[in-house]
């Protein structure tokens, strides 16, 4: 009896949270649906500029394998929030640990954009996942400053 009370009372406080909360529009790569079993990188996206985005804003977080040298890299998961005050902005970016290979070599990428207007994005690797790699803190800077 116990028991359920307090799984009603867990659940109805995460219903709220989550109410709270603008969910974060994850898909795979290519649009397909999600797996049943994802896993789920949390960070935050920040700029050094002292300015505030315009209200249409919207920050983009990638995950990218970035294996080989000599060619495009290869999305594995995105994300796209609405940023909703100041920086740092959270960002959580679920992906399907199936099409994660040990050997590979894998980045975070982020862009922040107004409409067509590219705003900010990152310009330093941001290594993630394989080889003891954990950056999830991304700083972009700014485009045409």
């Amino acid at each position: 009896m116990i028991f359920q009370q307090l799984a009603r009372a867990t659940c109805a406080a995460m219903l709220m949270i989550l109410a709270a909360c603008e969910a974060p529009n994850a898909t795979g790569a290519e649009g397909s649906a999600m797996p049943a079993h994802m896993d789920t990188i949390r960070g935050t996206v920040t700029w050094r500029e002292r300015m505030a985005l315009p209200p249409e804003a919207r920050i983009e977080v990638s995950l990218v394998d970035v294996s080989l040298a000599d060619a495009p890299s290869t999305t594995i998961a995105v994300t796209e929030i609405r940023p909703q005050g100041q920086v740092p902005v959270p960002y959580a970016l679920s992906y399907d640990p199936g099409r994660i290979e040990d050997r590979h070599s894998y980045a975070l990428q982020a862009r922040i954009t107004s409409g067509d207007e590219l705003l900010f994005i990152t310009t330093t690797m941001n290594p993630i996942l394989t080889g003891g790699a954990d950056n999830t803190e991304l700083v972009l800077e700014r485009v045409g400053g």
